[in-house]
């Protein structure tokens, strides 16, 4: 046989030999498909592949399964779009929350002029030190400016504008010309004061205030000179509290309700020669109150000679929940005490402080200094200067400025508004609402009361509870979790673990089927091999042969 001939056998014979079947894909997918619908509890896919089902049952069950599908991913998108809105419900908590949880408010008492004229034209030279004694005259003439004192009626120095020896003055301290014309606790209170039923020193209870007015008298207030020694910046922390020199605990508290348990004073008003000529002042004094963290900011209420001033005291309480924090500050509307500072030297938040440290940076801003008899910066800062005498011309020339109050997002009603006070002061998350109410009657004659230039002042709590409001998230991650949980459970019957095991079988399992098919192949292919060697040794070689 012609070697050609062998050679076209040989082609013959391995045709002949069965070579190995392309994998099928399909059957992969077939496989996993019929393992997830077997053995995964989401309801109704065992019914797409069990064998003894009709096609017509399959079919039923197959859109069954997607319409449950979409409308569980609906449910489930519609709660996702809630929680992305991210909305803040308040809802009361009890209506019988008790004050004596709650700090009793801080109490300013101003005389009705700032300025003691008695005490003014004492001055002597030794009161100037490293001054001409020549000005002393001007000094009184500045002094007496500040007599009706308060933010916004900068006008008050318009009376300085010709007045040519003012530069002589740059350096004269006027906070401290201030605390030397003003009366003294000894002199501004009549015999003792009561606290909470106990019968006290005022001048133990009292101290030494910059407010918006100028230098007052307060109660109870962390922005007082003395507080602000012993505390320095770290004070009014929620749930702070600190001892004075004596063992008192600050801020006070009172837990009893009307008259008697809050603070009660007699205070003598001034004297005629103890207002300046030609100053509109009666005898009377400004009451203002608010929080003891807080600044003395805000209405005050006035309280005429021989009249007894009874000051109801009442207010609710709102805190939000920690779930809160998660919010942005401008969802949420409010700020926690150790989210931000105020600018006032404090590491705490409070929507009071902030609104008086803008009304500073408003001053520094058009002036270039701060009124140091005004503000009270719990920590000494280098970089502000106080206002000398010469920037009082630029307060008066300025004052329309410090009138006009801008809100922070202005609408179009305010966008031709001419230059103003604009305050971006978010709301407190933790909030306690002081509001009074001012009953005037006649007081009571005592052995201390004068009805002609005597004050009687009670203020106390008017109930003994309020209502406390809680703002918490409508719906939180956890909430969001078992509202998806709900959904998967009412419109497929799964649950978390159902979710895992499709998880399970779209991964592992179908890892599992690919690498079966691998196995697969490469079996038939050695058995391929393995026959094809077997034909050519057992057929082809004896052909050859």
């Amino acid at each position: 046989m012609s070697s050609v001939a062998r050679r076209v056998k040989l082609c013959r014979l391995r045709n002949n030999i069965s070579k190995p079947k392309v994998v099928n894909n399909n059957s992969v997918w077939k496989n996993i498909l019929e393992d997830v619908c077997s053995q995964c509890s989401v309801h109704g896919l065992n019914h797409i592949t069990k064998k003894d089902r009709s096609l017509k049952e399959k079919t039923f069950w197959t859109i069954i399964v997607i319409l449950a599908i979409l409308l569980a991913t609906y449910a489930i998108f519609e709660s996702w779009m809630s929680y992305n809105k991210s909305t803040i419900d308040t809802v009361v908590e009890t209506t019988f929350f008790n004050y004596a949880e709650i700090a009793f408010p801080s109490v300013f008492i101003c005389d009705s002029s700032r300025v003691d004229w008695d005490r003014v034209m004492k001055l002597t030279p030794e009161d100037i030190p490293g001054f001409d004694p020549k000005l002393l005259p001007t000094v009184r003439k500045v002094l007496k400016t500040f007599s009706l004192l308060s933010y916004g009626d900068f006008d008050q120095f318009d009376e300085l504008v010709n007045v040519t020896e003012l530069s002589q003055l740059k350096t004269l301290n006027l906070t401290e010309m201030l605390f030397k014309v003003m009366r003294p606790c000894n002199e501004m209170f009549i015999g003792n004061c009561w606290w909470n039923f106990k019968e006290v020193n005022c001048c133990d209870l009292f101290e030494v205030h910059r407010t918006e007015f100028g230098l007052c008298h307060s109660f109870n207030s962390d922005f007082s000179e003395y507080s602000r020694a012993r505390l320095g910046a770290d004070s009014g922390q929620i749930g702070h509290f600190w001892r004075t020199e004596r063992g008192e605990i600050r801020p006070r508290r009172t837990g009893d309700k009307g008259q008697w348990s809050g603070i009660r004073m007699y205070i003598s008003t001034m004297k005629p020669d103890q207002i300046a000529p030609g100053i509109n002042a009666k005898p009377s004094v400004r009451v203002m109150m608010g929080e003891p963290r807080g600044a003395p900011l805000g209405s005050d209420m006035v309280v005429m000679a021989g009249s007894f001033g009874n000051i109801h005291v009442w207010g609710d309480r709102i805190y939000n929940t920690k779930r809160t924090r998660m919010l942005n500050p401008k969802k949420r509307k409010c700020l926690f005490p150790d989210e931000s500072g105020t600018g006032m030297g404090t590491k705490y938040y409070l929507r009071r402080n902030c609104k008086t440290a803008c009304y500073m940076n408003h001053v520094l801003n058009y002036c270039g200094c701060y009124l140091e008899f005004s503000f009270a910066l719990m920590t000494k800062n280098d970089s502000l200067r106080p206002c000398n005498v010469e920037d009082l011309l630029c307060l008066s020339q300025k004052n329309l400025i410090f009138n006009n109050f801008i809100p922070a997002v202005a609408t179009s009603f305010f966008q031709n508004e001419p230059p103003g006070i604009r305050c971006d002061c978010m709301p407190d998350c933790h909030h306690q609402m002081y509001i009074s109410e001012l009953t005037i009657a006649e007081p009571s004659v005592t052995s201390v009361f004068n009805s002609s230039s005597s004050i009687l002042i009670d203020l106390h709590f008017r109930q003994s509870t309020c209502i406390l409001y809680r703002s918490d998230l409508v719906l939180g991650w956890l909430d969001l979790l078992v509202s998806f949980g709900g959904c998967a459970g009412l419109f497929l019957g799964a649950s978390l673990l159902s979710f895992i095991e499709l998880i399970y079988f779209l991964t592992w399992r179908v890892y599992y089927h690919w690498k079966g098919k691998q196995r697969q192949i490469l079996k038939k292919k050695s058995e391929f091999e393995i026959n094809t060697w077997k034909t050519d040794n057992n057929k082809i070689k004896p052909f050859l042969a």
